[in-house]
């Protein structure tokens, strides 16, 4: 597992992103709904359209902002990774979208915020389908680790 405790620092806010009914690509909302109510942060499921939830996000004023999404990089599915918002625009690493580029410095911008990328690489993205089981098991114990993480 990875080592969150020395990036989620102050107010703390958790963009889940990803759409449901494309396997892997839903692990973000998955993702929300296994931490809302067990972690003292603000967790967001943004689905599809995370600028949707700028303003919230802006008014939150957080000092780190965490965005859960299904990235592709080298190892295997379910492996996880953190990324910092400069190593997306390097495209080092890819996502199912270009908008999290934007995204991100948006969110920069508003809120000065130490800005992570926690990308679980997925298995498949096929319309359909639901979670693979190696990224399911990440979820899991990654939902753990932060449930007994305090921050």
């Amino acid at each position: 597992m990875i080592n969150l405790k020395d990036k989620l620092k102050g107010k703390i806010c958790m963009l889940c992103i990803g759409n449901i009914e494309r396997g892997d690509d839903g692990l973000g909302p998955s993702f929300a709904k296994m931490l809302k109510g067990k972690v003292s942060y603000e967790v967001i499921d943004a689905g599809v359209a995370p600028e949707n939830q700028t303003g919230v996000i802006a008014r939150l004023k957080p000092d780190t902002i965490v965005i859960v999404d299904a990235v592709y990089f080298e190892g295997e599915p379910g492996d996880i990774k953190i990324f910092s918002e400069e190593e997306l625009g390097s495209g080092k690493i890819s996502t199912h979208d270009v908008s999290p580029k934007l995204l991100i410095e948006y969110l920069k911008e508003s809120t000065g915020a130490a800005i992570y990328i926690l990308g679980i690489k997925p298995q498949s993205n096929k319309f359909g389908r639901g979670l693979s089981p190696s990224v399911e098991k990440t979820l899991e114990r990654l939902a753990k680790q932060l449930e007994n993480l305090q921050c």
